[in-house]
């Protein structure tokens, strides 16, 4: 092997996003590089325990936190030194801080020993050539590829005979209550023989949505560190015209680090503004959460991002809120690397379970949604409604009867809309196959996930005709985007600006034709994929839905695109077509037909041929980019991707 630089490159602490440093990755292997990528969640103390192999070192942090990660990085970098004098380049990149200004935040990492600092994303041409300039001015030489690291996605066995999709006892979920409720102090403001009943029931007004055919249901996303500001925020937003109110929790919650979310809640109260990106329920407790939720006159959801929430679920149903987000697989996959898909399965049937013990003692069922974005960006439908399907399974088993399946807008108007008719489609055909017939499923649409435009017109574009996508596929909700994403944390005045888009939208919805015959071929298509994948899941199980989900992920049967979890396959790879849509460039272990194959690769190739660019980075780099660098002519994509 030939003599190379070599780079180590990871995301820090509490933050999940995968996407952007395996891109890098391989964008610096494609380079010439020889690359390690830890993955997701790293401690600092991760990076220095193999930077003495490397010559590169690029921390990732993208959801604002990097300053609670980074406090001891300075004299971690000075005891580092001492001990290793070859020359390091140490890169900081992302989305740093939710209250620091881009120059704040450049000057405050600088100050602490990195080499270079990017506090927002940038291309990665820009990104390389300051590598390769680093290099030559800092005089590091090229060496055999380091070994340190190997081997590091290696898991341990998986136990399947602990699996079973039977129900919990109750006097079983009691016992294992007590151990979760010690997790931390404000567990003793939970009462395990009391069971809230919400002042309104978020399953109700989707189902009555759902059955009358009206507008789609809108629901923006918040979540502040201060819970005067948080009902303010979700008060004016109510006012806007918002139908159910949320808060999404912040990061060091949904990774169980209570006393981190503590100090920063503390320390946001003290700057009056934010230094976490979302809501931290643990933190505040029973009553103050139940006087959060009783602020509003509309249904109440807890989104959250993690494999085990048990303990903040408890805090959350124990407040009065009707609505929880989340699910054994798209809470595991794209969130953490190193849970087993085993762990979760049985943290979720305890929530699973849990809800149902709300329904049966309140008589108001609380309404489960799954996050189907999953890694949020190139994912085909398939995918995302076979992870849907198969939690709705494992939600009802444990005797889940409202069910909220969701997907993430990708672009393409036909595909978009068929997604969603093959969603509701496919869910109501498994449920009822295993004998759920009193499921009520409703449908959510999530306005395009990844990187949004960086002009602010092109942004308001990009709302307004999701929300008509959303419309014409009768979703029963949608989530609601801002146009300022791109540009800031979005403002309780963004989110209004929205509304009143997506309201404008709707009424526009009613007189936009859409081509049916293209529409309904999509969604056979997609509901053929999905039958394939799902046979292969219950065959992997013998009819057993926890263990065929298991042993799908671990084969690669089911295999979730850019998850960071080491016990996903990760062969699958997608792009978009010359239309937007996206397909299927390697297939993996999928359990496909020839047919479907073909229909994939004659698009891909259709796409290559057109783009002239055999390179996967690049292909892969211009779906990850050319929606946030402005380089598309209109969204939706249908027949102006590519031409």
């Amino acid at each position: 092997m030939p003599d190379q630089h070599q780079l180590l490159i990871g995301g820090l602490g509490d933050d999940a996003h995968s996407i952007g440093i395996g891109l890098l990755a391989l964008g610096f292997r494609e380079a010439g590089f020889n690359v390690l990528n830890l993955g997701i969640r790293n401690s600092i103390a991760d990076f220095f325990k193999y930077a003495a192999s490397f010559d590169i070192i690029m921390i990732s942090n993208k959801n604002g936190h990097a300053e609670l990660y980074l406090q001891d990085f300075e004299q971690s970098i000075h005891a580092f030194k001492l001990a290793n004098d070859a020359p390091k380049l140490w890169y900081l990149g992302g989305s740093l801080a939710v209250s620091m200004s881009d120059h704040q935040v450049k000057k405050k990492f600088l100050s602490m020993g990195f080499t270079n600092v990017y506090p927002k994303t940038v291309a990665f041409s820009l990104i390389l050539d300051d590598v390769q300039k680093d290099i030559v001015r800092y005089n590091i030489p090229k060496r055999n590829a380091a070994r340190a690291g190997k081997g590091i996605r290696v898991h341990p066995p998986l136990n399947y005979d602990s699996l079973s999709d039977s129900r919990y006892s109750e006097h079983a979920l009691q016992m294992e209550r007590k151990l979760v409720l010690t997790e931390w102090h404000t567990g003793t403001d939970v009462n395990p023989d009391h069971f809230e009943k919400p002042r309104y029931s978020l399953d109700r007004l989707l189902w009555q949505r759902k059955k009358s055919g009206g507008n789609v249901l809108l629901q923006p996303r918040t979540g502040v560190a201060d819970i005067k500001e948080q009902i303010s925020k979700l008060q004016a937003l109510e006012l806007a015209g918002s139908d159910i109110s949320s808060v999404q929790l912040d990061a060091a919650c949904r990774s169980k680090l209570y006393e981190k979310a503590k100090e920063f809640r503390d320390i946001s109260l003290g700057r009056k503004t934010s230094a976490l990106n979302g809501f931290p329920i643990p933190v505040y407790g029973v009553s103050e959460v139940k006087r959060l939720v009783n602020s509003m006159r509309t249904p109440f959801q807890l989104r959250a991002g993690g494999p085990d929430h048990r303990f903040t679920y408890e805090i959350a149903l124990q407040s009065g809120i009707s609505g929880l987000e989340g699910g054994a697989i798209c809470y595991l996959m794209p969130y953490d690397k190193l849970t087993s898909p085993v762990e979760s399965v049985k943290n979720w049937q305890y929530i699973d379970r849990l809800c149902a013990l709300y329904e049966q003692h309140t008589g108001f069922a609380v309404n489960r949604e799954y996050f189907g974005v999953l890694t949020a960006t190139l994912i085909a439908p398939s995918i995302a409604i076979s992870v849907n399907v198969i939690q709705a399974l494992l939600s009802a088993q444990q005797g889940v009867k409202s069910l909220a399946l969701g997907y993430a807008e990708q672009g393409n108007r036909i595909q978009d809309i068929a997604a969603i008719r093959a969603l509701e489609t496919c869910a109501n055909k498994y449920l009822h196959r295993f004998g759920f017939k009193e499921c009520r499923v409703t449908t959510v649409f999530h306005q395009y996930m990844a990187a949004f435009p960086s002009d602010y017109a092109r942004s308001e574009e990009l709302i307004f005709n999701s929300c008509i996508t959303a419309s014409l596929a009768k979703a029963t909700k949608m989530m609601v985007k801002t146009a300022a994403e791109s540009f800031r944390i979005p403002t309780t005045n963004d989110n209004i600006n929205a509304l009143q888009l997506c309201k404008k939208a709707m009424a526009v919805a009613k007189e936009v034709k859409v081509n049916e015959p293209r529409i309904r071929e999509e969604t056979q298509r997609i509901i053929h994929e999905v039958n394939q994948i799902m046979q292969a899941v219950l065959d992997l199980g013998g009819g057993m839905v926890s263990k065929g989900m298991v042993k799908a992920l671990e084969t690669g049967v089911l295999d979730i695109f850019w998850s960071p979890n080491i016990y996903n396959q990760n062969k699958v790879t997608c792009i978009r077509d010359v239309d937007g849509a996206i397909r299927f460039l390697d297939f993996g272990n999928l359990p496909f037909d020839e047919d479907t194959k073909s229909f994939h690769y004659e698009k891909t190739l259709i796409r290559k041929n057109m783009e002239r660019d055999p390179s996967l980075f690049s292909l892969l780099e211009k779906d990850l980019s050319r929606i946030w660098k402005n380089e598309y002519k209109a969204w939706p994509l249908d027949a102006t991707y590519v031409d």
